[in-house]
């Protein structure tokens, strides 16, 4: 919905019954909506949203005005009127013909472009790891805060139980990958085993955490993040909805060192699958060992 002006003002309407089009805000007569074309006069309008069929549906048009004409609004008002002398409306749906195809049909990959150059900025940090779609649109989602975590759920009228399925905190983003008990677990291992801080928040995992390698492995890092987190949210929803016992942390790990197993395969280059094999075998051993050492209720 935020691009919608920016999508409207790329194409037309073809009029047929008129009942689609706005009189006023739509581009439908030349390549500018009237609104545009006549500020002035557009700001006198009482009824801004009327649509074409609602102006023409008596003889004289259905419009209505804060105060008389006068002077350049009167003259536009009869350009206007006058523009409308050969406008038969029939029976069939108004038409919006994409102004950035020849074919006038829309697609995303035009209006992509168009945003781009208009100097949209779109990160593409998540959309060239060499994941699975579906885990893309997960971080996308991660990243954006819109995960359906359940102070998220809340927002959107839902009133079930709002605390996490595994500590009893408030389920919430923030809580549920990096405060949980799996999540500080997981990432705590990361900082003994290889050194790295675990990331605060999601902007942090996004803006400095995923960004300490050099360009080359900085998506490498990305696919990590990605697997653990993504072991805490299938784990998650396991609990949520079928009702499953808590998993151990050891079985929460090797879920996510398997994911990352899966995703090497899909790396273009044979280091970069060699490096992501061995930090999963790194992981596993090192736990292993950690826990075999200490008991397995440490």
């Amino acid at each position: 919905m935020n691009a919608k002006d920016t999508f409207l003002h790329l194409g037309r309407f073809n009029i047929k019954d008129g009942s689609q089009t706005r009189f006023w805000l739509d581009t439908w007569l030349g390549n500018k909506p009237l609104k545009e074309k006549f500020p002035s006069l557009f700001n006198t309008v009482r009824r801004k949203q009327d649509s074409i069929a609602t102006v023409l549906s008596t003889p004289i048009l259905n419009i209505s005005f804060r105060r008389n004409l006068v002077g350049t609004n009167l003259t536009n008002w009869n350009r206007i009127v006058a523009s409308l002398q050969h406008l038969n409306l029939s029976l069939e749906r108004d038409v919006f013909v994409w102004g950035l195809s020849v074919s006038g049909i829309f697609t995303v990959k035009f209006m992509y472009a168009a945003l781009i150059n208009n100097g949209v900025r779109v990160p593409q940090d998540i959309w060239q790891t060499k994941l699975p779609l579906k885990i893309k649109i997960f971080m996308w989602y991660l990243k954006r805060g819109v995960i359906l975590t359940k102070d998220n759920l809340a927002r959107r009228n839902w009133h079930g139980d709002k605390t996490c399925s595994v500590c009893h905190s408030l389920e919430t983003t923030q809580h549920l990958f990096f405060n949980c008990s799996y999540a500080k677990f997981l990432w705590r291992s990361i900082h003994i085993l290889f050194a790295i801080p675990p990331p605060q928040n999601i902007n942090d995992l996004f803006v400095h955490w995923s960004k300490q390698g050099r360009k080359k492995y900085n998506t490498l890092l990305l696919t990590a993040a990605a697997a653990l987190m993504w072991a805490i949210w299938l784990t998650r929803n396991e609990i949520v909805f079928d009702k499953y016992k808590p998993k151990s942390f050891l079985q929460v790990l090797f879920r996510g060192t398997h994911w990352l197993r899966q995703w090497a395969k899909l790396q273009r280059h044979d280091d970069l699958k060699d490096q992501l094999i061995s930090v999963a075998q790194f992981l596993e051993t090192s736990a292993l060992e950690f826990f075999g050492s200490t008991g397995w209720q440490s």
